[in-house]
């Protein structure tokens, strides 16, 4: 029981102070409206999107500075809502249509949402994270948004 003290008293005078303090560094914050090929690999890999899916990238966001991150990805397909992610991961079963009014006003200028009818939903992926899938019908082309994040 002391040894356990011990170590509790540790993290509080040791660790507690750097955490407060900023001194440790975790990432960057990123914001592009073109994002590079590297921006897009890594939205393909934690998104679950099938690599085989044509994408044309209209937007990435990435909070890294803080302990866990978020990424908001917008981009353009031809592939359906059942081809375009592993189906073994993402369930788009429960996705439904809405009018999305709840994130006006947050997130990055060019993620726009506001009064568009979409389909989407919130999907629980491995590892503690999480995404909400917004997808806007233009005729023959899919306008995908996904803010995905670590808990």
């Amino acid at each position: 029981m002391k040894r356990r003290a011990d170590v509790l008293r540790t993290v509080r005078y040791f660790l507690l102070p750097l955490l407060l303090s900023g001194c440790l560094s975790f990432g960057s914050d990123v914001e592009t409206a073109s994002p590079s090929p590297e921006q897009v690999a890594r939205c393909v890999a934690e998104m679950y999107i099938n690599p085989g899916v044509v994408i044309r990238p209209l937007g990435f966001k990435l909070l890294g500075s803080g302990i866990d991150d978020a990424i908001w990805f917008k981009f353009e397909t031809t592939a359906n809502v059942q081809s375009l992610f592993n189906l073994k991961i993402v369930d788009t079963s429960g996705f439904s249509e809405s009018s999305n009014q709840a994130q006006d006003g947050q997130g990055p200028s060019w993620w726009d949402l506001s009064g568009k009818k979409l389909l989407g939903g919130q999907v629980q992926l491995p590892n503690a994270r999480f995404m909400n899938v917004h997808i806007e019908k233009k005729g023959d082309r899919n306008i995908v948004y996904i803010l995905w994040h670590e808990t």
